[in-house]
């Protein structure tokens, strides 16, 4: 486990880390590499993620053990708290068991996606995947915009606590 006077360390790496992919992730958009830059996104995405379970475990000391230990290699896991953070800033979202099953498939699918940003792939029913497609212009700029706010708003609402 992490020794608590070791985590406002990793909580600053992470935000350096975040900020450098979103940056990357802008380069390569605007360089027309748009599967790669969606696929930083979606990194940055996850590594915001355990930037806040790190806080979380600064704040309650071993409260957090588990997720500590699972933001070091769950990715669906950190997906699924970056879009809880996200949907929390908003006013009147929806909650629930719905809601909660659908944010498990979102951060599936997001990581799917992710998987077929950076790889080309194969399969029978739909082809060949190409991260270099132009197809991944729009999504990659949704990926990127919803990151940014991600790590915004969220920010934005760590101060406020």
């Amino acid at each position: 486990m992490i020794p608590v006077e070791n985590l406002q360390e990793g909580i600053q790496l992470c935000r350096r880390n975040v900020d450098q992919l979103l940056q990357d992730a802008s380069i390569l958009y605007e360089s027309g590499s748009y599967g790669h830059a969606q696929a930083l996104a979606i990194l940055a995405m996850e590594e915001y993620a355990k930037k806040i379970v790190l806080i979380a475990q600064k704040t309650y000391p071993g409260r957090f053990d588990d997720q500590i230990r699972r933001s070091f290699w769950d990715h669906d896991f950190k997906l699924q708290l970056a879009l809880d953070m996200l949907m929390k800033e908003f006013p009147g979202a929806p909650s629930g068991d719905q809601v909660t099953s659908k944010v498990m498939d979102v951060a599936r699918k997001l990581s799917s996606l992710k998987q077929v940003s950076l790889y080309v792939d194969y399969d029978n029913k739909l082809g060949w995947f190409d991260p270099n497609k132009a197809d991944y212009q729009n999504v990659a700029a949704v990926q990127i915009r919803y990151a940014k706010e991600l790590v915004q708003r969220v920010d934005t609402w760590l101060e406020r606590v």
